[in-house]
């Protein structure tokens, strides 16, 4: 598969292409994920990792964005610089737009976590402990964070890596049904972004590709340290120039 570094663009993430076509999305065993059915999506590309403290250290000192609050003395916590930054949707949309990208939608992130089979999980429809980090590795292990690039087994079919588990990912899209549902949530019309892929203090069943969760885009971010996220991966409509590849 093609893996691309653009030097037009921002961040250490390289970009994997995830080619146009149809693919499935949605879940009917979960209402708030029905129904399930066939998406045509465009051609794109995805950040391989989520963006790292390192990463949005850098847009902070080049915009002046407000840093993470668990952040120290302006500077991410010693040893994590290659863990995933833990932000609101404003600040990861504007890192987004900094980097020369943008946030991915639903449909792509869910195609490119599972493939155009509609996969469970990035791996395959069966929950393996060792491929993404949930609660029934981290109530053993007490482990609640780790590098971005820690699980290469947990890739999906396109080289998307810590999709599911690890801490939660926001997307572009404003939580609401989806078509054909009649289910109601209480998150619908309020103008909530959606979050995708479970995190460490939720067990596999959050790790599900099609799960969905939904938080105010201001969200404060006083409490993210401790509960897993959220975090983002960036993507883009644009082919990028070529500088190296993998």
């Amino acid at each position: 598969m093609p893996v691309i570094r653009d030097a037009a663009v921002r961040g250490s993430s390289t970009l994997v292409h995830v080619p146009e076509g149809y693919s499935w999305m949605g879940c009917d065993d979960f209402e708030r994920e029905a129904p399930r059915r066939r998406v045509y999506v465009p051609e794109f590309w995805m950040d391989r990792y989520p963006v790292t403290n390192a990463d949005f250290a850098e847009f902070v000192a080049e915009t002046g964005w407000r840093q993470p609050s668990y952040w120290v003395d302006g500077a991410p916590p010693v040893g994590y610089h290659d863990h995933p930054v833990m932000v609101n949707w404003r600040g990861a949309a504007a890192y987004a737009e900094w980097a020369g990208k943008r946030l991915p939608t639903e449909a792509e992130w869910e195609k490119a976590a599972g493939g155009a089979q509609g996969r469970m999980f990035p791996w395959g429809d069966q929950f393996e402990a060792e491929r993404a980090l949930t609660w029934e590795t981290s109530a053993v292990t007490g482990i609640t964070s780790e590098p971005v690039h820690a699980r290469p087994q947990g890739a999906s079919p396109y080289g998307c890596e810590q999709m599911v588990g690890l801490v939660e990912e926001w997307v572009d899209d404003v939580y609401r049904g989806y078509g054909g549902s009649g289910y109601d949530s209480l998150g619908y019309a309020q103008g909530y972004r959606v979050l995708r892929g479970g995190s460490w203090i939720f067990s596999q069943t959050h790790a599900r590709i099609t799960y969905r969760c939904f938080e105010e885009e201001d969200l404060s971010d006083e409490h993210f340290w401790g509960l897993g996220g959220p975090t983002f991966r960036c993507a883009s409509s644009v082919a990028p120039q070529p500088e190296a590849r993998a």
